[in-house]
C-alpha cells in the first residue's frame, strides 16, 4: 500500500467515523427511548403497562372497586324525589378524578320508569355521597332505585390529605316543626387554608340507622379560621322520626390540595 493510498484510507476512515458518531447522536434517543408512563410498554419502575411505580396511574390489580353501601330515593313533594347513593372508597392513596354514573328508577311492578346520569369524582379513603335532585316519577309510583358507575374507573395516586383537614361540623339542630322540617348546622374551618366551593349534604336516619331523607346545599367557599351556617328544609313531614342527623362536607380533592 502506497503512502497516498494510506492517507486516503485514513481520511475515509475518519469521515466514516464522524458520520457514525453523528448518526449515533441522532438515533440514540429514537432507539433507546427513556421509559415514560404513556409508551404502552412495561418499563422503568412500572408494575404494569404504564401504571404503578413512578407513574401517577394505578394498576387495576392494586386497587379495589368502590363499595355502594346504599342507594335510595327520598320523597320531596308529590312525585318528586331526591336520589342519593352512599359510597365508600377503601383505597387509602388513590382516587378517580372523573367517572360517569347512573341511577335507575323502578315502579311497584319493578318496571324501569326512568334513569338519571351524571359524573363525579371518587375521593381517596373516604365515604362520600352522590346526590341527584328532583326526579319526577310522573304517574308511576316509585318503589326502588339502583346505582352504578359506568365506564372505566381510571385510578390515580392521590393522598387522603383532606381527611386530616381541621374542618368541623357542630350545632346540628332539627327544628320543632314536624310538618315542614328544617335542619341547621355550623361548619368551622380551623385550618390555615381557604376552602373553595364545596357541597354540604344532610342525611337523616331513624333509630335503626335506616336513611329516611336527605338534602343538599352548596357553599361558595370558606376562609381560614372562619365559620358558616347551613340550612336544609323539607316541604313535607318525614315518614318516621329522625334519630341520627349526619351532615357531610364534600370537597373535590382534585380541585383542592395541600
Amino acid at each position: 500500500m502506497t503512502w497516498a493510498t494510506k492517507r486516503q484510507f485514513q481520511y475515509l476512515s475518519g469521515l466514516f467515523g464522524f458520520i457514525i458518531i453523528i448518526l449515533f447522536i441522532f438515533l440514540y434517543p429514537v432507539i433507546f427511548k427513556k421509559p415514560t408512563c404513556f409508551d404502552n410498554k412495561k418499563n422503568g419502575t412500572e408494575i404494569g403497562i404504564d401504571c404503578g411505580g413512578s407513574c401517577q396511574i394505578m394498576c387495576k390489580e392494586n386497587v379495589s372497586d368502590p363499595v355502594i353501601l346504599w342507594s335510595r330515593a327520598f320523597p320531596v313533594l308529590g312525585n318528586n324525589y331526591n336520589l342519593v347513593a352512599f359510597i365508600e372508597n377503601q383505597n387509602k392513596n388513590s382516587g378517580v378524578e372523573n367517572v360517569s354514573y347512573e341511577f335507575r328508577m323502578y315502579d311497584i311492578n319493578n318496571r324501569l320508569i326512568g334513569h338519571r346520569q351524571g359524573s363525579s369524582y371518587i375521593p381517596p379513603n373516604k365515604q362520600f355521597v352522590i346526590f341527584e335532585p328532583s326526579f319526577n316519577s310522573g304517574e308511576a309510583k316509585l318503589k326502588n332505585i339502583t346505582f352504578q358507575f359506568v365506564g372505566q374507573l381510571n385510578w390515580v395516586k392521590k393522598d387522603a390529605n383532606l381527611n386530616n383537614l381541621a374542618l368541623f361540623v357542630d350545632n346540628i339542630t332539627l327544628g320543632e316543626d314536624r310538618k315542614s322540617p328544617n335542619l341547621s348546622a355550623r361548619i368551622k374551618n380551623e385550618s390555615i387554608y381557604d376552602l373553595p366551593s364545596f357541597e354540604v349534604i344532610a342525611i337523616l336516619y331513624d333509630e335503626n340507622h335506616n336513611a329516611i331523607n336527605a338534602s343538599k346545599t352548596v357553599k361558595d367557599g370558606l376562609a381560614s379560621n372562619d365559620k358558616t351556617l347551613v340550612y336544609f328544609t323539607w316541604p313535607e313531614a318525614f315518614t318516621s322520626e329522625p334519630f341520627i342527623k349526619d351532615v357531610l362536607v364534600e370537597i373535590n380533592p382534585f380541585k383542592f390540595s395541600f
